[in-house]
Order: structure tokens, then sequence, then C-alpha cells
């Protein structure tokens, strides 16, 4: 399930013919980024709620000197009987949103795993630690593994990273094709620019909210088999906050919806 959030942002090549967005509203990222912003997610499958998602937008740590923002996401099952599942992603972001480091700890049915991601712009080699652990900051249990990836280029998003790079980029008049490494793996995610401006509602708010609708598809495979086309709707606002999005899995369609919000001075934008 964490690459739910993944794909809650995810990307495609080439252009969708669509209204164009509003040009007075335009997001940079000092509008999206803003320290202590915390998103709740509630994920379900046709009439039955999976779980939530939680992300928060961090100051970057002490120990990525190149990293200017830090998010954080937990992942956390309902107690279901076909599913027991909890996670926690941290990206570490340069200032144009860019991933400079990243990790992943899984709790799938009582196994738990992490994945620390590192890497070398100077070798482009992208190397992933592997570690079996209880607890995301624990010691591991046995001696970690390793795999190394070279990449064709320097600048790439993690799981995490993405969301904030797609709200930052949503009012874009262009497609966006972006390297994107999940659970170690290479691939991409695509945006098809510009997007349509429409109203979208979610139980959460009590009115049509004014949105961008946001296509695109991921070109890799997340957990569940986690894949392909997907749609968003990001307020058309500076915050441009993703409210609610759909996608693919073995088991059919996943809709992720908003369900809280913290955000200092932020209200969903009425539509009409």
């Amino acid at each position: 399930m964490n690459s739910f959030i993944v794909l809650l942002v995810s990307v495609i090549i080439g252009t969708l013919i669509a209204p164009t967005p509003d040009t007075s509203t335009r997001t940079r990222v000092s509008d999206v980024m803003q320290v202590n912003e915390e998103l709740v997610y509630e994920v379900s499958w046709t009439w039955f709620k999976l779980g939530k998602i939680r992300v928060q937008m961090l100051p970057a740590s002490a120990n990525a000197p190149k990293g200017v923002y830090g998010s954080v996401a937990y992942t956390d099952s309902y107690d279901l009987p076909f599913v027991d599942f909890h996670a926690e992603s941290t990206s570490e972001m340069d200032s144009s949103l860019f991933s400079v480091g990243a990790s992943l700890f899984e709790m799938n049915s009582g196994s738990g795993q992490r994945q620390r991601y590192f890497f070398n712009p100077a070798t482009r080699m992208y190397v992933t630690e592997h570690a079996v652990v209880n607890t995301p900051h624990a010691q591991s249990q046995q001696a970690p593994t390793f795999d190394t990836l070279k990449l064709p280029y320097d600048r790439f998003q993690d799981g995490t990273s993405i969301l904030y790079y797609a709200r930052a980029h949503v009012h874009d008049q262009r497609g966006i094709r972006i390297p994107t490494l999940v659970r170690g793996k290479a691939g991409y995610t695509n945006f098809y620019m510009p997007c349509e401006q429409t109203t979208e509602t979610i139980d959460a708010i009590p009115f049509p909210v004014k949105v961008l609708t946001l296509e695109g598809l991921a070109e890799f495979e997340g957990i569940f088999g986690l894949t392909g086309e997907f749609v968003g709707w990001f307020t058309d606002d500076t915050a441009a906050i993703p409210i609610k999005a759909k996608m693919k899995v073995v088991l059919g369609s996943i809709t992720i919806e908003l369900v809280e919000w913290k955000r200092a001075g932020w209200s969903p934008p009425k539509g009409e």
C-alpha cells in the first residue's frame, strides 16, 4: 500500500487535449512545501475500506546535507481478514523536489523489512540496502544485503517525493515524464498536461471543490500489482492538495480520498 502514495500523483508522455487552466493560478515549490502539513487519506476497494495513509511534511534531516525538505508517509491497513500491512516511507528532497535520499519500512503479516536507498551522482550508482527488522529504525537482525543499479540519469523521484513534485507542477501546460525509483527498481511516472479544470466532491468537504484533473501512467509495478493508468484530483489553488485518486491494482480499481488535513491558513477552494 506504500505504492499508493506513488500513484497518488503519478505521470505519461505527451499532452492531453483539455481546457487550459486559469493562468492566474500557479503553484510554486514554496507554496506547496509547508512544514508540519499533514494529509490523511482513506483507501477503499469496491465497498471495502482497506486502510489509511498519513503524509507529513517535515524539515530535512541533518543526515541529508543536500536535502531541503523532508516527508514521511505512514500506511496502515484496517483490521481485516485479508490484509495486514503497515509501512513507513521517508524522503529527502532538494530545492527542486528531486529525491536525495529515501527509506521504506514494511510490516506485512508480522514480517518486517527495511530498505534504505543511497545514490552517488558522480557514478550514477543507486544502492539499495535490505535489512530484516521489526521497527523502522531498529538494527538488522542479520547482515544486510545490497543491490546496485546503474542509472542513465542523475535526477529522479522516489515513492514519496513525487507527491510533492506533482503538486508543484500540476498547473504546467506541457506533459512531464519523470524517472522514478520504486522499491529499488527504475521506471517512469508520466503526467498528461494540461489538466482539465472541474469540480469534485468528497465526504470530508461539504461542497464541490474546484480541482484540476490529472491523468497519467505509471511505468513501474508496485505492491499488489499497482501500475498503469491513474487519475487524481488536485485543488485548483497554489497549495494543489490531492483530494482524490483512482488507480488500478490486481484486484481492480482502488480509490484514495482525503479525509483529514492540517495545513495552516488553507481552506479548500469552493467550486461553482
